[in-house]
């Protein structure tokens, strides 16, 4: 085997295949770090952990097969990275850090997103909104666009309601769940906040199945998609393909130093994109 000092190749860890992250996005984040990875004369290996504190990323590093890690695993696995720092090993999040790990990252400020998501629909005269997760709250991405949403409620003094939140699996059986949900209640959301395009697709086709549709609920989704566009959904823009090329460029810099350096942060804007279901109260 080529000994690892000469073996140009990046890793890039994702989520496990079939898990809600993926779908959309990641061809933009493969063809983002490829074309920087291409540029820069890097290979990449794709790869992904089982759960938190795993160890098949430690195993990679320890073999010497990749001289740095990018990361789309939006999991709070702090055990991981701090291994990581304590071998002084390159790696770049494509997400905000968990609490306690010193880091290099790129990412859009997603608290500020669904704050700014939220507060439009208040400007639009919506006090019952409800906010639906793509997954566990356990992951980075979800615990802070759940706290935009409750920070933006709180400063426009309406009361957050437990029962217009809720947490799916990020696909379309979701968004029909979640909104039979909040259909059924005694005052219903009038706008509803979904964490996928797939959970506003779900949302979309539940509406018709009770009779309703796209202009009786106002939806706002994140992360786009030609999907979304296709379906006239109201979605904040994550420029994920912006992300991705960033992290390499972070990563590949980060393998040119030998000693330990400063952590770079860079975040990137999001932008509401306004379509058919952005609807005002009447």
């Amino acid at each position: 085997m080529v000994t690892s000092n000469k073996i140009n190749t990046i890793g890039i860890i994702i989520p496990k295949p079939g898990t809600e992250f993926l779908p959309f996005v990641g061809m933009d984040i493969l063809g983002g770090i490829g074309e920087v990875a291409n540029e820069k004369k890097y290979n990449m290996l794709l790869d992904w952990e089982e759960g938190l504190g795993g160890t098949k990323v430690l195993d990679l590093v320890r073999s010497g097969i990749v001289r740095g890690l990018v990361f789309f695993l939006p999991l709070n696995d702090v055990t991981t990275f701090r291994a990581l720092n304590d071998l002084n090993f390159p790696y770049v999040l494509m997400s905000r850090p968990p609490e306690g790990v010193y880091c290099s990252w790129v990412d859009v400020d997603n608290v500020d997103a669904a704050y700014q998501a939220t507060v439009s629909l208040i400007k639009a005269g919506h006090t019952r909104i409800s906010f639906s997760s793509p997954g566990p709250i356990e992951f980075l991405v979800s615990s802070d666009r759940h706290s935009g949403y409750r920070q933006a409620l709180l400063s426009h003094n309406i009361s957050y309601d437990e029962s217009y939140v809720s947490i799916g699996n990020g696909d379309i059986q979701s968004g029909k769940a979640a909104m039979t949900h909040f259909l059924s209640l005694k005052e219903p959301p009038t706008a509803l906040i979904a964490g996928s395009n797939l959970l506003a697709i779900g949302m979309l086709e539940s509406l018709k199945e009770h009779g309703l549709d796209h202009r009786d609920k106002a939806i706002i989704t994140f992360d786009d998609s030609p999907l979304a566009e296709s379906y006239g959904i109201s979605a904040i823009h994550i420029p994920t393909n912006t992300i991705a090329k960033e992290s390499a460029r972070l990563l590949i810099k980060r393998i040119g130093h030998t000693r330990r350096v400063e952590p770079e942060n860079i975040v990137i804007d999001a932008q509401l994109i306004v379509r058919n279901t952005f609807v005002p109260v009447r």
